[in-house]
C-alpha cells in the first residue's frame, strides 16, 4: 500500500512540475512581425519574406563610377610637363584644371618602340612600363589609379614622348571601376 501511496504521489509531484513550467506566457509585450500598414510605430516592414523590404539608408561617400581622360596633353589642353633629365625614368603631366597627374614610369630611361603595361612598380622591368593616375576627375580625391594591362609607344626623335590610347586604370586589382586614359606623357 505504502509503495501505491508513494508512487502516486510521485506522479501528482512530477505532474505539478511539468505543469507549472508549461504554463503559458503573457506575450502582450513581446515585437512581433506586422505588416507596413498594421504597424502602430516603427517601421513596420514587411514580414512576407517571398518581398524582401530594406530599411534604413545606405552610405554612398565614394563618389567612383567609370571615367575617362581622352587627349591627354592634345594642342591647347591645360597640362605641364617638366624639361627632360638625364637618366629620367618617370615621365609626368600635370592638368592645371583638374589637379590630375599622369605618370609613366620605366625601370630604366626608355628607348623608342612599345612597352606592356604592368600594374605595380615591383613588375617594371626590360619592355615593361607603369602608368598611375593621381586624382583622377569624377573619382575620390587624390585617389591613385594603376593601369591594368595595355601598350605604350616611346618615341624619342624630339625628348621622350610616351603615347597610349584606351588604356584602362583601376584603382586597386579587380576593382570594378575604371579610369581610361588617352594621349601622351612627354618631356622636352
Amino acid at each position: 500500500m505504502k509503495k501505491i501511496i508513494l508512487s502516486a504521489l510521485s506522479v501528482i509531484v512530477i505532474g505539478s512540475i511539468i505543469f507549472i513550467s508549461c504554463k503559458p506566457k503573457n506575450d502582450n509585450d513581446a515585437i512581433t512581425p506586422t505588416y507596413k500598414d498594421e504597424a502602430s510605430s516603427g517601421t513596420g516592414a514587411d514580414p512576407n519574406i517571398t518581398n524582401v523590404t530594406t530599411t534604413g539608408t545606405i552610405a554612398t561617400t565614394s563618389t567612383q563610377q567609370n571615367s575617362t581622360i581622352p587627349n591627354i596633353n592634345a594642342v591647347g589642353s591645360p597640362y605641364l610637363n617638366s624639361p627632360c633629365q638625364t637618366g629620367q625614368t618617370c615621365f609626368s603631366s600635370y592638368n592645371t584644371s583638374t589637379s590630375t597627374t599622369i605618370t609613366v614610369c620605366f625601370s630604366a630611361p626608355p628607348t623608342a618602340g612599345p612597352y606592356t603595361l604592368v600594374n605595380s612598380s615591383g613588375l617594371l622591368g626590360p619592355g615593361k612600363a607603369l602608368i598611375t593616375v593621381t586624382n583622377p576627375p569624377s573619382q575620390d580625391a587624390n585617389s591613385v589609379w594603376t593601369s591594368g594591362g595595355g601598350t605604350v609607344n616611346v618615341s624619342t626623335a624630339s625628348g621622350v614622348e610616351v603615347s597610349f590610347s584606351n588604356i584602362a586604370c583601376y584603382r586597386s586589382i579587380g576593382s570594378f571601376y575604371t579610369v581610361t586614359i588617352s594621349g601622351k606623357v612627354l618631356c622636352n
